[in-house]
């Protein structure tokens, strides 16, 4: 089925075309980004825990651990970006779409302005990530056959 159009194919190789050629530089940026971020809020834990009196300590744990290994996991995807490799998008779409949930609770909960930041920043990582389509040889990339 190679150089067949589906009905598909055109609209969609139309909107890639109006995608900047630095997508995947962009995409890797602002994943990075959100990593350092999220690594920074776990070491903020887990000195602000170290130095003060925690009522549940397992809590502020799984906490920290989660943080370490979301913003690990985040900087890995960037790094899948910059190498316009396929394994960053799946684990960005999934933070970046929990990230727009966070965000309207934020709203929703008074803290306008920072449920605004966040949520702006999460839409603008999902579409990079989403425009950043790697370029494959073939109709089947990551595949030997």
């Amino acid at each position: 089925m190679q150089g067949q159009k589906t009905l598909f194919s055109s609209p969609i190789l139309c909107i890639m075309r109006l995608v900047p050629k630095k997508v995947h530089s962009i995409a890797a940026f602002l994943v990075s980004v959100e990593g350092l971020f999220l690594l920074a809020l776990g070491m903020y834990l887990l000195v602000r825990t170290l130095t003060s009196q925690v009522e549940e300590l397992d809590a502020v744990i799984a906490e920290i651990v989660f943080l370490v290994l979301g913003g690990t996991g985040l900087l890995f995807a960037g790094r899948g970006f910059r190498q316009q490799r396929n394994y960053g998008r799946g684990p960005t779409v999934m933070a970046n779409l929990i990230a727009i949930g966070v965000s309207y609770y934020m709203i929703d909960g008074d803290r306008v302005l920072m449920g605004l930041v966040l949520g702006s920043f999460a839409v603008l990582t999902l579409f990079s990530a989403l425009a950043a389509i790697p370029k494959s040889a073939g109709p089947h990339q990551g595949t030997t056959s």
